[in-house]
């Protein structure tokens, strides 16, 4: 009697027995582990999730920035046009009135908005000064500021102005000397191009908007032989700006009106002053922590543009909180995995929850990179070639490359390019075509500093469509080439470690299916029913982000052999014979016998034309019908899947060949649809080199359409 209790006590202790303790330890243990586990993925995904965010909302307002700041040198840059125009018509006159002057300064006025005024300051020599005086004072033009100088240095008085502009340049003032202007002015002669003097405040109203003139020396006629910038030197003319005036427009149209702005000027070799949102020479100009810097260089002078970075900026109400949902939604999953693990262990079932992680794509944006641009004519030379084009591919100043022979250009490039051969003949393949277009090709710099250069290219052609030139955008995609590889080396991760336990969770499921640890209740078998079940729709998902995993990395091998494409269709016809029975779906098969066999992956074409027919079967209602016709002709082999089911709208059709497509059939997606299998579809048809089109009409059924091309058809001897 003593040894019958003893025995009993330990088998109860061990488990074996009724009211043991082993079970409710192993539940206890298996049910923690589950949740510390879980814990830690969600709280990882989580806070990974949160940082890529972050990480996202900083890019899209450093483009931002980019795109804001690029906007503003393209408006400075733009509103030269003036200049020069006002430059052709001083040495067309040989006689300047200021009737005449006022008269081109209101007609630009009114059709170029970039000035405030415009005006010419001509060139008197000491002897000219008595004359000039009285000619001007002939016209009506009072000039107070000018005083004759019996030395031979020349004057510069502003003779003509429009409108005048007080506290800015008195009337007859001497630019050459001018303490605020001079050194602008003397650098445009000596450089012989458009120089900005500093922002400066108007003398008699200190708060007014600051202000900055664009110098530009204006010569005659040279002697033969000679360079136009060689002639007599006749002048300055000058353009006159509102600093503020070149940000607010950009910032708005860049959604950065609302973000705090400081902008500094200086030229090279001196200090920089403040002059956005005030004029302040003594403010320190160095970046802050948390600001971001955007520099623009025009007319000998440097504007460093300082924004404040806004937090979250750019991103929507969704995205800002996505990952508290993935924290809560995983939380809730870990919860529910956790009871229902304990929860089977204690009814004698040894049955692992199902947990479908969901990885979020979070689409990086780089949009609005800094684009080099390169316009070359009919006759291959260059046109017009930008700053970012130039310091990307280390050549000279854009000015100096204007009119160049286009394939001198190119051999002029310092930069170690990774295949400068194959770019060169591509780009001279380009060059002396007329109709080819280009939508983008990467261009990878090995040296002195790593990146990849997207290039596209057009033809430029005008209304009438002769040929004008060719068109050339390089534009850096560095950070997406290397968040493309980021982004797929994590999913392939993910997916294999997600595999394993997938794989353990099915296999014991299965086993306790089947009662290899005892008979459970009606109500446990019903769980682990919905446990197979999902868990099974998780093992799908993976295994198929595995594919497009190796697909995108370029590491899938096909291994071909010859395939009789009709007894394979007939295998998965048969195979799949069960699930079209239970909905009553009339199958029919026109395979003709002389069809030719296949030099294809079977495994892979299998899963081809298996994806297509578990669509046509979900989305074919009870009673439909389903037909598989396959037919050889010269373009290759042909296999059209044609059911009776819901249709697919036009608007559908477009996008329902990309990942994770939602695409609005008349219902809810059906259970085991993963909204990856027509994108891996098409991917393994490509592989093949073939294609798969859809044809579909709503509430007329669907036909997809599968063609592998002859040259990978193996025609067998009869």
């Amino acid at each position: 009697m003593s040894l019958a209790i003893d025995s009993r006590s330990q088998a109860e202790g061990m488990g074996y027995g009724a009211g043991g303790t082993f079970t409710r330890r192993l539940g206890v243990i298996a049910a923690a582990a589950t949740f510390l586990m879980l814990l830690a993925m969600t709280i990882g995904t989580a806070l990974g999730v949160r940082a890529v965010l972050n990480s996202q909302s900083e890019q899209r307002f450093a483009d931002m920035v980019e795109s804001a700041s690029n906007t503003v040198l393209a408006d400075l840059e733009n509103s030269f046009v003036e200049l020069a125009a006002l430059e052709a018509f001083i040495r067309s006159e040989s006689d300047l009135t200021n009737a005449r002057f006022q008269t081109l300064a209101g007609t630009l006025n009114q059709r170029v908005t970039g000035s405030e005024s415009v005006g010419f300051a001509p060139r008197v020599t000491a002897g000219q000064a008595n004359s000039f005086i009285e000619e001007m004072r002939g016209q009506g033009v009072n000039l107070p500021g000018f005083e004759p100088s019996a030395e031979s240095a020349d004057q510069f008085p502003v003779a003509f102005m429009f409108p005048p502009i007080e506290g800015l340049i008195e009337p007859g003032g001497n630019l050459a000397s001018d303490p605020r202007f001079g050194t602008a002015v003397q650098d445009s002669l000596r450089n012989r191009v458009p120089v900005a003097s500093e922002v400066t405040a108007l003398l008699t109203n200190q708060s007014a908007q600051p202000r900055f003139l664009v110098f530009q020396p204006v010569f005659g006629d040279p002697e033969p032989g000679r360079l136009p910038s060689e002639g007599p030197l006749l002048g300055y003319a000058f353009t006159v700006y509102k600093a503020a005036d070149f940000l607010a427009g950009p910032l708005e149209r860049n959604s950065l009106g609302g973000v705090p702005l400081r902008v500094f000027d200086a030229a090279p070799g001196r200090t920089s002053t403040l002059i956005f949102p005030e004029l302040d020479p003594e403010a320190d100009g160095a970046l802050a922590a948390g600001w971001v810097q955007a520099s623009l260089d025009f007319a000998g002078r440097r504007w460093s543009l300082q924004f404040e970075t806004p937090e979250q900026f750019g991103l929507s109400a969704l995205e800002r909180n996505v990952w508290v949902i993935v924290l809560s939604a995983g939380l809730g999953l870990t919860v529910f995995a956790s009871v229902s693990m304990f929860s089977l262990l204690k009814a004698r079932s040894t049955a692992h929850s199902d947990l479908d992680l969901k990885t979020s794509q979070i689409r990086v944006i780089v949009g609005s990179a800094i684009e080099g641009i390169v316009v070359v004519d009919a006759q291959n030379r260059l046109l017009l070639a930008n700053r970012s084009f130039t310091e990307a591919f280390g050549m000279p100043d854009p000015d100096m490359l204007a009119q160049k022979d286009w394939s001198a250009v190119r051999e002029s490039a310092t930069v170690e390019l990774a295949n400068r051969n194959a770019l060169f003949e591509e780009l001279a393949r380009l060059s002396n075509s007329r109709e080819a277009a280009v939508a983008a090709v990467d261009v990878r710099i090995a040296s002195p500093m790593v990146k990849t250069l997207s290039m596209s290219s057009s033809p430029v052609n005008d209304a009438s469509g002769e040929y004008l030139g060719r068109l050339f955008v390089f534009r850096d995609v560095t950070a997406e080439r290397s968040a493309e590889e980021a982004k797929t080396d994590f999913v392939s991760m993910v997916s294999h470690e997600l595999r394993t336990p997938l794989t353990s969770i099915v296999g014991y499921v299965d086993l306790l299916l089947e009662e290899a640890g005892g008979e459970h209740s009606p109500e446990s078998a019903r769980l682990l029913k919905v446990v197979r079940r999902n868990s099974g729709r998780l093992a799908r998902l993976v295994a198929d982000i595995l594919d497009l995993s190796r697909i995108d990395n370029a590491r899938f091998d096909l291994e071909p052999t010859t395939v009789d494409i009709s007894s394979l269709i007939s295998d998965l016809a048969e195979s799949m014979s069960a699930d079209f029975a239970a909905k009553q779906q009339h199958l029919v098969l026109d395979l003709p016998e002389n069809l030719p066999s296949m030099f294809v992956d079977r495994v892979r074409m299998g899963q081809v034309f298996t994806n297509l027919l578990s669509n046509a079967h979900r989305y074919t209602p009870e009673g439909g019908r389903i037909s598989v016709r396959a037919m050889s002709g010269p373009s290759g082999l042909t296999v059209c899947v044609r059911d009776t089911g819901v249709g697919i709208s036009k608007e559908d059709q477009a996008k329902m060949f990309e990942r994770f497509a939602r695409i609005n059939r008349g219902e809810n997606r059906p259970p085991g649809s993963t909204g990856l299998g027509l994108a891996i579809t098409k991917a393994l048809v490509e592989l093949h080199g073939g294609t798969v089109t859809v044809a579909s009409n709503p509430g007329r059924g669907s036909e997809f359409t599968v063609t592998i091309p002859m040259g990978t058809a193996k025609q067998l001897a009869a």
